[in-house]
């Protein structure tokens, strides 16, 4: 059985935490128990194919290991999953994924943080945090960003 974090199952799904509570209370959804999460994080884990199904994903086995390692803190992995859900339209997801790539330092994700919003794409639209980002980005080596940076400065 493959097994995913509840934070993912609310970037995934778009439900809150709230109406995710009810359903695993309701029965509906599967709670699944275990003693070592391998990451020293307190987490609730589901059942990753009742999962899919209430976000109506279809994924293949590469997509689904990919999944996997997001969910387990793989920054490129995150950033990745990002993409792909940034692919779909589905930018509540991707604004997620580049979020915690971001904030693991991924350049990429730093700048794709700062596109999203820049342009309010998966969030609000915060000029202030879409610079933060993009410098971030920038001071790490990005060329993307760093073109951005000397926009801003002409």
């Amino acid at each position: 059985m493959s097994i995913i974090s509840l934070e993912t199952t609310i970037a995934l799904t778009g439900l809150s935490r709230r109406t995710l509570w009810r359903r695993l209370s309701e029965g509906v959804l599967q709670k699944i128990d275990l003693a070592e999460t391998g990451n020293g994080k307190a987490r609730t884990w589901l059942d990753m194919s009742e999962v899919l199904a209430l976000a109506n994903l279809t994924l293949d086995e590469a997509q689904i290991q990919l999944l996997r390692r997001a969910d387990h803190d793989d920054a490129e992995a995150q950033l990745e999953m990002g993409q792909f859900f940034y692919e779909l339209e589905r930018f509540e997801a991707a604004f997620y994924w580049f979020s915690l790539a971001a904030n693991r330092n991924s350049a990429d994700a730093m700048t794709l943080l700062g596109r999203c919003y820049a342009e309010g794409i998966g969030i609000k639209k915060e000029e202030e945090l879409a610079l933060m980002w993009i410098a971030k980005a920038a001071a790490l080596g990005n060329n993307i960003a760093q073109k951005q940076m000397q926009g801003l400065r002409s």
